[in-house]
């Protein structure tokens, strides 16, 4: 390996921390917050729910099995990617390259050699922070200060969305129109596993794109749910309809919107493999992939009732509407194969499509 050159991270409270540069070099303003997953790097810096941030991740070692385009997520959005030790010398009889090629390429800053746990025990007790990582050094920190206080995520649904995205392979099966929010791999995956005839589409097409459907998928998705007011009236207009709807993730927050409800932010979000969630119809407690800044509040009872519940927090993480034929959940359900179990909720939806 050969020597890293400085690089700094400062903090929205104006920590500033000195480490080495890996993958692209410059200046990114991001959101500061952190994953405790311990694989599935290359899924999460190809993630588009992380648009705008930098993403501390909290095991200390990040590269050893390099990187497969087979296991990307989609494209990479985040701004910065903070580890305590990235490997030089991967080993994967897949690989074809390694994660400080692909950050140059993606034109991810990369930050290494940080007590990233510390780090991480700062943001569970102050919360999300911007941050700024530069590999030039940081001299005017009020300056610098002022950046990072200005700076908010705006237009991330749109961002991510830009691109048309593949069309998966048409059945025979239930026609299920997906509305494309930015992240879609796994669910499309488990539909067509089902049989499904698949199609993707924005928001932005209107109506006329998903009314012809049997059901719609509303999916994840990043950025502040509340900004995306044009899904939103859609999303009513479905509901009107009584279209079958499944949300995850951000289409799980904008369905709750749609229905009146509310959404907060959490004081440092939910990013990782293994939260907690328990299905209050069975008792049984699911590991589940998450990865989002935002949470359903004030859902009114004559709506639905929550379905899924975070064992650390409390917190909503599922839906089952009775106003509605609709069901919704935060985190991202998965069949038995990924060890989580959870696409049971795929079947409970594709029953409501007659």
């Amino acid at each position: 390996m050969s020597e890293m050159k400085k690089a700094w991270l400062l903090l929205q409270d104006g920590t500033l921390l000195t480490g080495r540069n890996f993958g692209a070099s410059g200046t990114v303003i991001g959101e500061v917050v952190f994953s405790t997953a311990m694989t599935g790097y290359q899924e999460a810096l190809t993630d588009p729910n992380y648009y705008g941030q930098i993403m501390i991740q909290t095991f200390p070692m990040m590269g050893n099995y390099g990187v497969n385009s087979e296991d990307f997520s989609g494209k990479a959005f985040m701004k910065g990617c903070i580890v305590r030790e990235w490997c030089d010398t991967p080993s994967n009889f897949r690989m074809e390259g390694d994660i400080n090629t692909f950050l140059r390429e993606q034109n991810i800053v990369g930050l290494c050699d940080l007590d990233t746990r510390s780090l991480t025990a700062k943001l569970r007790d102050k919360g999300t922070m911007n941050g700024m990582i530069s590999t030039e050094e940081i001299t005017d920190i009020d300056a610098a200060l002022k950046e990072l206080a200005a700076y908010k995520i705006e237009g991330a649904v749109k961002a991510v969305t830009s691109e048309p995205a593949v069309q998966p392979e048409n059945s025979d099966g239930k026609k299920v129109a997906v509305m494309n929010l930015g992240s879609t791999v796994s669910a499309v995956r488990e539909l067509v596993n089902r049989g499904c005839d698949v199609t993707l589409h924005t928001a932005c097409e209107g109506i006329e794109a998903f009314e012809s459907a049997d059901g719609v998928l509303l999916s994840e998705g990043p950025g502040d749910p509340a900004e995306n007011t044009e899904a939103i009236a859609l999303i009513k207009a479905l509901i009107e309809k009584k279209v079958p709807l499944f949300g995850i993730g951000l289409g799980h927050q904008l369905l709750a919107l749609a229905m009146g409800a509310k959404t907060e932010k959490l004081h440092h979000g939910h990013r990782g493999a293994s939260q907690p969630v328990i299905d209050l119809r069975t008792g049984k407690t699911y590991p589940t992939t998450q990865n989002h800044g935002y949470v359903v509040t004030g859902l009114d009872e004559n709506a639905g009732t929550v379905s899924h519940q975070n064992v650390n927090d409390k917190t909503c993480e599922g839906i089952r509407y009775t106003a509605i034929p609709a069901l919704s959940v935060q985190f991202r359900p998965v069949g038995p194969g990924a060890g989580q179990d959870t696409g049971y909720l795929f079947d409970e939806f594709l029953s409501m499509i007659r």
